[in-house]
């Protein structure tokens, strides 16, 4: 095995354990700090969207459009954070000739079981809950990674064949 691939295979693993290490640094925020920052981002797109269709809402209203959105918003960040995962995942494992002919159903089961065991880390963060749900919605934004992948993936190498 030459070093450009052993260069490769330890590029994918730094950045698998990167990827982890800052979902668990925002999963480590107590529900006070991780809310406020969500509900920042949430007033900021209610407030951007009344000022783009010039709805004059009212600062209560911008609120209350702002916590509406929170949920949504804050599921989709998750949805997209192990879709992430799940691509870097499936990089690494493509390295491996072992890994290799399941490499996706081997990414989505680490990013499954990544997301089992951040829930759990969330058991003892301050107002912070584990959640089955929370698991079942990260591992849907993994799988959705990794359809895209395939996806793309498969272009690729249909225009490269072609």
């Amino acid at each position: 095995m030459t070093g450009k691939n052993y260069g490769r295979k330890y590029a994918w693993l730094a950045a698998a354990l990167i990827w982890m290490a800052i979902i668990f640094y925002f999963s480590n925020q107590p529900a006070a700090q991780s809310g406020e920052i969500s509900g920042t981002l949430t007033y900021r797109m209610a407030d951007g969207a009344n000022r783009l269709f010039h709805l004059d809402w009212s600062k209560e209203t911008l609120a209350e459009a702002a916590k509406w959105l929170e949920h949504p918003v804050r599921k989709a960040a998750h949805m997209t954070e192990y879709a992430i995962l799940a691509w870097i995942l499936l990089g690494n494992f493509m390295q491996y000739p072992l890994f290799k002919k399941r490499s996706y159903l081997w990414a989505e089961a680490s990013a499954v079981l990544y997301a089992a065991s951040d829930e759990f880390h969330q058991l003892f963060i301050e107002g912070r809950s584990g959640e089955l749900k929370d698991v079942a919605i990260d591992g849907t934004g993994a799988l959705i990674g990794l359809a895209l992948a395939w996806l793309a993936l498969s272009i690729y190498y249909a225009k490269r064949s072609a």
